[in-house]
């Protein structure tokens, strides 16, 4: 019996005896609880003093152990995948070419290349390799539609060829570029498979603002003019701040590295902190 029905009998009934209008109440009462007790799900039953059978004893798990099953199912996917990873021994080998140092720590996320010029310029570039992460990109087309919108078999192998260049993404790269004695120009940029795109070229008359991680430099950084956009400079200006970068050692090649070590450092830094992970829960 439905509220609805049951208020319309209740409401028929308040004309007659008192006694039908209790009667009513109680059937009611006995069809929630009819109700109630087949709506009751087999586990509370169990839970109500039911048993539970030795079987299922033993396919019950822990959520915790099955948090550290999972983590070592991801650690052997990673670890899978490491091994078909390329060498690193072409990237030691761009660094060589281009005479920069890699400065970095085990389990830091951070990079910085450096190197000194013949006439004394420090050139330093840093880099985030879990930045790889933030800029990987997804192909515009879903499966199916992406199989209706390309049926010639070879304009599905151009346009894995665009997706695979386009998934290798573009990672934000500070270049500093230091005179000792007269300052700091800080060249902001995007590193891409073989290249290195300027993005913004700020000048610092005190190196300490420009290369201090600190709060105030980084206040002091925010009310400092940063010049217009790369783009909007005229086209020989933008050229000529190229092939400097280029007489230093920083091109195309370069972004390659940043790009490629990015994805191997990144790996490297997740599987440690798998590891760390599923050894603190399984402690």
């Amino acid at each position: 019996m439905s509220t609805r029905m049951f208020l319309r009998a209740a409401t028929r009934a308040a004309k007659g005896p008192r006694a039908q209008i209790g009667s009513i109440l109680r059937q009611q009462a006995m069809v929630c609880n009819v109700r109630a007790f087949s709506a009751m799900p087999v586990v509370a039953a169990k839970h109500a003093g039911g048993k539970v059978s030795k079987k299922e004893k033993r396919t019950q798990i822990s959520p915790r152990d099955e948090l550290v099953s999972i983590l070592n199912d991801e650690l052997s996917f990673e670890d899978s995948q490491a091994k078909e990873e390329e060498p690193t021994s072409g990237l030691v080998e761009i660094l060589d070419a281009h005479g920069f140092e890699l400065i970095e720590l085990p389990d830091v996320d951070n990079v910085t290349l450096k190197k000194t010029t013949e006439d004394g310029t420090e050139i330093l570039v840093k880099f985030v390799p879990s930045d790889v992460n933030s800029y990987t990109g997804e192909s515009a087309y879903g499966e199916e539609e992406f199989s209706e919108e390309f049926e010639n078999e070879k304009e599905l192998e151009e346009e894995s060829e665009m997706e695979e260049d386009f998934n290798e993404g573009y990672l934000p790269t500070k270049i500093y570029i230091t005179k000792p004695g007269k300052g700091t120009v800080v060249i902001d940029a995007n590193s891409e498979p073989e290249n290195l795109a300027i993005e913004q070229v700020t000048f610092f008359k005190d190196s300490a603002i420009a290369l201090s991680d600190d709060a105030l430099a980084e206040q002091t950084r925010k009310s400092i003019y940063w010049g217009p956009p790369f783009q909007n400079l005229d086209h020989r200006l933008q050229d000529a701040y190229y092939t400097y970068l280029e007489s230093v050692g920083l091109d195309g090649e370069i972004g390659e590295f940043i790009c490629s070590y990015s994805k191997v450092k990144e790996n490297h830094l997740y599987r440690k902190s798998l590891e760390d992970v599923k050894k603190f829960f399984e402690s």
